[in-house]
């Protein structure tokens, strides 16, 4: 009798302890569903983010041209907050000019020190900015580039340092603007020999073919001769002061002035406005803002061959977001680019080119 109650104790036992080890293998079985539902919404979570950081990293906060870059990436923030349901917290960082270079790396770096989602730049100094630019992609931020980009339009050796490029490439930049003097020379009645004077900001490889192909194209198709460029550290006093200079030295057979940014339009203006010339040389700037667009206005500047700064800074913040939320650059080119306008004295008051010339225009 005592062997039976004891066989039965401990099978009772037994299945008692079968029964707790099917309730722990269910425990454990539902937990691991737990966390793997925990995991694949941790990862919905990051996908669908609701708020991002970006950061416009401008080399120039003071410059119009820049500027009018922020414009169209204020306005797309508007508008991609609106239809895709986000919010973005959108800062602008950078030196006050562009010829404050290092303060420009030291913002950039910092930038990518708060961890933003995504940066945005144009750099003067591109050898400077790779690296950096490279290390904030590693970081997983997305880096877009935009009018000033780290490498020229038809090299792919830094592809892995940033995520897309929106630009206007400087050959069609020089291109026009050479067509156009050509132009306007022909339209005043100026026979095509003489001098024609250049003025730039400084040495930028991705920015030279403004000069160079403007200066081939001038000297390909007329008598005329073109002069180095000169440099101004875009310091509008110094760019005034070597058209002065130019003026003074070859008097009437200077015959045109081409300034290929807005500083140096600025600089060729106000030369041209003191010394009274304007009915005898024809100017042509690169670039707005709104001293130029007076020199256009009353004269002194013949033509502006404008970039759609608006444009490209708006592709740059929405591709940017876009980027965020696909996962992927949605883009089939790494580096897109807008065609140049030439915005004269009697087509500057057209709608379409007024935006161009002012795009506060556009404002939001």
């Amino acid at each position: 009798m005592k062997k039976i109650i004891a066989f039965t104790l401990v099978a009772g036992m037994i299945v008692a302890l079968s029964g707790c080890g099917k309730t722990n293998q269910g425990a454990d079985q539902t937990q691991k569903q737990t966390d793997a539902v925990k995991t694949e919404a941790e990862k919905a979570e990051t996908t669908d983010k609701k708020s991002f950081n970006i950061t416009w990293v401008s080399c120039s906060t003071e410059s119009e041209f820049w500027q009018y870059q922020e414009i169209g990436m204020k306005n797309a923030v508007k508008d991609m907050e609106a239809e895709h349901g986000i919010s973005i917290n959108f800062t602008t960082v950078g030196p006050a000019t562009e010829a404050e270079t290092e303060s420009y790396i030291r913002a950039f770096e910092n930038a990518i020190a708060s961890k933003p989602d995504a940066i945005i730049s144009a750099t003067q100094v591109p050898d400077s900015t790779r690296s950096i630019s490279k290390e904030a992609m590693n970081m997983g931020i997305v880096v877009n580039f935009t009018n000033c980009g780290l490498e020229t339009i038809d090299s792919t050796e830094y592809a892995d340092c940033y995520n897309q490029y929106y630009t206007t490439i400087s050959a069609d930049v020089g291109d026009l603007a050479g067509k156009i003097m050509l132009e306007q020379l022909d339209a005043a009645g100026i026979p095509k020999k003489g001098i024609i004077a250049m003025e730039f900001s400084n040495v930028n490889p991705s920015l030279q073919p403004r000069m160079d192909n403007f200066k081939a194209y001038i000297e390909a198709n007329s008598e005329i001769k073109v002069l180095d460029t000169l440099y101004n550290n875009n310091s509008l006093e110094q760019a005034q002061a070597d058209i002065e200079n130019q003026i003074a030295t070859y008097g009437d057979q200077l015959i045109g002035v081409y300034g290929a940014n807005n500083i140096s339009g600025d600089g060729i203006a106000l030369a041209v406005e003191n010394a009274g010339i304007k009915d005898k040389v024809i100017t042509i700037g690169v670039d707005s803002d709104p001293t130029e667009i007076k020199a256009l206005e009353n004269g002194t500047l013949d033509c502006i061959i404008v970039q759609d700064a608006y444009g490209q800074g708006y592709a740059s913040l929405k591709n940017a977001v876009e980027t965020l939320l696909q996962g992927k650059n949605p883009e089939s080119e790494q580096k897109v680019t807008m065609a140049p306008e030439a915005v004269t004295t009697k087509n500057m008051k057209e709608e379409k080119y007024a935006a161009l010339l002012n795009p506060s225009l556009l404002e939001k």
